[in-house]
């Protein structure tokens, strides 16, 4: 299917639906006449055979106490293994309300107060707040941007901070959010091999991993050097993202080590006590087994693209001196302003002047990045144009 075909059938007008992308702005920003391209997911219906599993469900079935059914175990094994190449095996398999939820989890699991966790910033907001709400040390090692706006690590600094702090947690982000990087299995090998050699656990959110926009292909954490590091990991997913189901909370939760997992399990109990998520069961299973998610979710990708394509090349024509960090994974654009506006005008140019409700930069590591935004380029071209046009019209060079 064609973009404008697709946009056609699938792209809904949110706002009313008390979608908090479109009906939230007042939770984040001065006014609510913006253009939101703020909250990470997609104005796009899924797929149908999605729709069509959730109703079938809900026909044929009382909402009562369930276990996990074992075609959703079966149907995540499938899509890791055709997918990622990642053999996965059913006893690794748990859960969490979503992906943020089970980082929570985590560091209440396998840290103590006071402890320090480390991350790679910039990066999602939500990485912090976790670790910060729980009493935790946030240990943030900024990466390098090179001439061509892709991000490096400063491997002599990651390990720095990790024995200067006596790290105990690095929380993974790949495809990265908010910019858009796709580690390569060589990046991973040196970053997890310091993790290792300091007795440091891996968390890696992976929730992005269907959606990739460039040319370096998706490597799970659990696959590098031949599953190496699988043992001192925990991996985390959710369709939330690839298939726009952020309302059915629901995460899978990876972990191969047997003490790791039932220390996980016996925390998660502690602080959580529910059944199987019967509807989201039932939607992830069609999503990974189905052909027509699967062809949905090629013909999304397209869409993205085409959007980030066209951003690019308006913004770079009319405002050269623009930072656009390559996009090879995600549907968020990472931008740079800061050649054009100053970072203290940006909340009142993107508000009062370009009408548009953006992440902020700050939100993804504090004021270093006070002059950037993030855009989320899941939308509509029409979206994706007007946005531009606003931002070329109200930032002059």
């Amino acid at each position: 299917m064609n973009t404008v075909d697709f946009t056609e059938k699938y792209y809904i007008d949110r706002r009313g639906s008390h979608s908090r992308k479109w009906d939230g702005e007042h939770l984040k920003f001065s006014r609510t006449d913006l253009l939101p391209l703020w909250v990470a997911d997609m104005d796009f219906m899924a797929p149908q055979c999605i729709q069509d599993a959730i109703c079938s469900y809900v026909k044929a079935n009382p909402l009562g106490y369930t276990m996990t059914n074992p075609n959703y175990i079966e149907a995540v094994i499938g899509w890791y293994k055709c997918r990622h190449h990642c053999n996965l095996q059913a006893e690794w398999l748990t859960s969490a309300p979503n992906v943020i939820t089970g980082i929570m989890w985590c560091i209440g699991a396998f840290t103590k107060p006071n402890d320090a966790i480390t991350l790679l910033s910039p990066v999602y907001g939500a990485f912090d707040t976790s670790a910060s709400s729980a009493q935790r040390q946030i240990i943030a090692v900024p990466m390098n941007r090179t001439e061509d706006n892709r991000y490096t690590v400063d491997y002599d600094a990651f390990e720095n901070a990790i024995t200067e702090h006596n790290v105990k947690l690095f929380i993974h982000c790949n495809p990265h959010n908010p910019i858009g990087h796709v580690w390569t299995e060589r990046e991973m090998d040196r970053l997890f091999s310091i993790c290792q050699r300091h007795n440091v656990l891996i968390i890696s959110d992976e929730i992005h991993q269907d959606l990739i926009t460039g040319p370096t292909e998706f490597t799970s954490a659990l696959t590098v050097s031949k599953g190496a590091y699988a043992d001192n990991m925990i991996a985390m997913s959710s369709l939330s993202k690839s298939f726009n189901m952020a309302s059915l909370h629901h995460a899978e939760v990876i972990i191969p080590n047997e003490k790791l997992r039932s220390q996980f399990n016996a925390y998660k109990a502690h602080v959580y006590h529910t059944d199987s998520d019967v509807i989201a069961e039932a939607a992830i299973t069609a999503a990974y087994t189905h052909p027509e998610a699967e062809a949905w979710l090629t013909d999304v990708l397209a869409v993205i693209r085409e959007n980030y394509e066209y951003l690019c090349q308006e913004l770079g024509m009319a405002l050269p001196h623009i930072r656009i960090s390559p996009m090879d994974g995600t549907y968020l654009a990472w931008i740079d302003f800061g050649a054009y506006v100053k970072a203290e005008d940006m909340h009142d140019v993107f508000e009062n002047k370009c009408r548009i409700a953006p992440s902020f930069g700050e939100w993804f590591g504090g004021e270093d990045y006070a002059t950037f935004v993030r855009l989320n380029l899941a939308t509509s071209l029409e979206n994706i144009k007007t946005a531009t046009h606003n931002m070329i019209k109200h930032i002059h060079p």
